[in-house]
């Protein structure tokens, strides 16, 4: 009884050592797939990364060039803004003293802005 006992745990020792055994080999086929693919990966990445990292220098140069334009359009700018305001104060400044001029001209003779009618002063007028 002892022996056949015996010969059955030694079976299934051998049967489960086989199993690890197929799963062990399928693991290993896993993997070498994988390792596979890895490399394939890897071949393909690594140029890949250099002309990224071509672009990016690429971009980072165009970003100068549009970091100068945007700088001399902002210099254009602020002339434009001072040339206008300058313009703009060379032309209110003597336009308003000649309106004014004009204003009190018109006040002074009584004319309405019609320039028809006279306008009497307050004091002669009648009441009601």
């Amino acid at each position: 009884m002892g022996g056949v006992a015996a010969l059955i745990c030694a079976i299934s020792f051998a049967l489960l050592m086989l199993a690890m055994i197929i799963v062990v080999l399928k693991l290993a086929r896993t993997m070498a797939i994988t390792n596979y693919i890895l490399d394939d990966i890897r071949k393909e990445a690594i140029p890949l990364m250099g002309r990224i990292e071509t672009t990016i220098d690429h971009i980072n140069n165009e970003m100068g060039y549009v970091d100068g334009v945007l700088k001399s359009a902002e210099k254009l700018a602020v002339r434009a803004n001072s040339m206008t305001q300058a313009a703009q104060s060379l032309i209110t400044s003597p336009l308003v003293k000649v309106l004014s001029l004009g204003l009190g001209v018109q006040k002074a003779l009584g004319f309405t802005s019609a320039g028809k009618e006279r306008i009497e002063p307050a004091e002669d007028r009648e009441p009601g």
